[in-house]
């Protein structure tokens, strides 16, 4: 079995997508991929995406298809890579040309980042868990390698270099594939300094290497300005090239609730049941995109309630949302209340954690507000279209609703705000106890203090509330 070299693993992965009864059919990324193989400058490709868009299933497909240890003509000619996607006659000849000259062609690196993590205590025992494991692959597909010669002294051994000696002993050349490469980043296993170092081994890894063809990577988190500049980004924000192999669009989930039918009449759910609660997500043209982790589990289980809830820990969402940011909390009330905010965002990404870590610099209100808001559509909890950010859809609205409700404040403005409680005003002054003190004394001046700023934070929200519903 391997692991990393052409991988097992993401072959069985693969091929229980396509058994699954609501595959959709993304393999055209693969003629898109195809036209980049070898071109200098624009072959090491980061798309980034929020947690259940696709992303390693992606993975498993670029490594089922290029790779050289399996046969997998007969499960692509299936699929619209083998037709080509052009409506250039020309170009469509040559997608196909390609689709056949590229299937199987290289030997593939899958990495991911994230396996086992937890079980290391710095980052270079963790590299070293990993070239163990590729020397174990080179064992099995190059067993006369030296690279498995242990007997000379001072023998250098690591992951770079045994590639690098790989390259040259035998001249293949290799797809790579990197899954979940902000992970260590985005979690605290590691020191900041190891983090950094992270970061300048990817980039040693990647940058113009002999033994790299194409270079796929994948996570959460955009590079955003960090020292990998060896490759060209897609993220959330930033992607006119990609966004339709990410998440499902309109005539996908279309597609797929007439298989609903087709597979059983009895289901009750349509398109229109689907687009209330998952849709929202917008590319940068406007067009529909679709949380494919929801939809598969609606379709499924024939019911439609908050998958998301079941993805990632829930303190996540309460961990971004800095309450203490001044204006967030009125900004959140009017997403939920259905409205758009309009805001110029710039992109979050890894430098953001890494430079945070380092400095621990105050930031303006400004650019915390504009960092969060960011992040929040980096993770997928916002969605970003025409400058203007919104909560993509009901699922996401009744997560927003679950954060403010798990603060007791917010709990208390938001039950206010739902109901038109005025009457709360007087019951809330009634509970400070103004007349029990002497009118001069330092205790009824900050009580004084204490219920005029409640009652002025009442009274905007209230008025605020009117303001949403103009």
């Amino acid at each position: 079995m391997r692991f990393i070299i052409d991988s097992d693993d993401m072959y069985r992965k693969f091929n229980c997508l396509l058994n699954q009864e609501f595959f959709v059919d993304k393999s055209n990324i693969i003629n898109d991929f195809n036209k980049l193989i070898d071109k200098d400058g624009s072959n090491n490709v980061c798309i980034t995406k929020p947690r259940r868009f696709g992303k390693t299933s992606i993975a498993a497909m670029l490594t089922t298809y290029y790779s050289k240890g399996f046969n997998s003509q007969e499960i692509f000619d299936k699929l619209k890579v083998s037709k080509g996607k052009s409506s250039d006659k020309t170009e469509k000849k040559k997608e196909i040309e390609q689709y056949r000259e590229f299937q199987g062609k290289y030997h593939t690196l899958y990495f991911d980042f994230s396996s086992d993590l937890f079980l290391y205590n710095n980052l270079n025992d963790f590299l070293d868990s990993i070239n163990k494991i590729l020397k174990e692959d080179i064992k099995k597909i190059y067993p006369k390698s030296n690279i498995l010669n242990n007997n000379e002294e001072d023998k250098i051994d690591n992951l770079i270099y045994n590639l690098q000696y790989l390259h040259i002993e035998t001249k293949d050349i290799f797809i790579i594939i990197i899954d979940e490469w902000d992970y260590l980043i985005s979690n605290n296993v590691f020191p900041h300094e190891e983090k950094v170092k992270y970061i300048r081994f990817l980039k040693s890894l990647i940058k113009d290497k002999g033994y790299s063809a194409f270079v796929f990577m994948t996570g959460i988190m955009p590079i955003e300005k960090s020292i990998l500049n060896c490759f060209v980004e897609y993220s959330m924000l930033k992607d006119k090239k990609y966004y339709q192999y990410f998440g499902f669009t309109e005539q996908e989930v279309r597609d797929l609730c007439e298989k609903n039918k087709k597979i059983n009449k009895n289901r009750k759910i349509k398109y229109e049941d689907l687009e209330n609660w998952y849709n929202g997500y917008k590319a940068y043209n406007g067009e529909k995109i679709f949380n494919p982790w929801s939809i598969y589990h609606a379709l499924n289980r024939d019911k439609i309630k908050n998958y998301w809830n079941g993805t990632g820990r829930f303190d996540e969402l309460v961990n971004i949302i800095n309450f203490n940011i001044l204006g967030v909390k009125d900004d959140i009330l009017k997403l939920i209340k259905g409205n758009k905010i309009e805001i110029e965002l710039e992109g979050f990404g890894t430098e953001n954690i890494l430079n945070g870590l380092k400095n621990n610099e105050e930031t303006s209100e400004s650019d915390m507000k504009t960092e969060l808001y960011s992040k929040m559509v980096t993770f997928g909890f916002l969605t970003y279209y025409d400058g203007k950010i919104s909560i993509p859809n009901k699922e996401l609205e009744e997560k927003f609703v679950k954060v403010l409700k798990s603060n007791k404040d917010m709990k208390y403005y938001y039950d206010i705000i739902n109901n038109s409680k005025i009457e709360e005003y007087d019951n809330v002054l009634n509970f400070i106890p103004i007349n029990e003190y002497p009118p001069n004394s330092e205790k009824k001046r900050k009580i004084d203090q204490k219920s005029d700023g409640i009652y002025k934070r009442l009274r905007s929200v209230t008025k605020r509330k009117k303001m949403i519903r103009k």
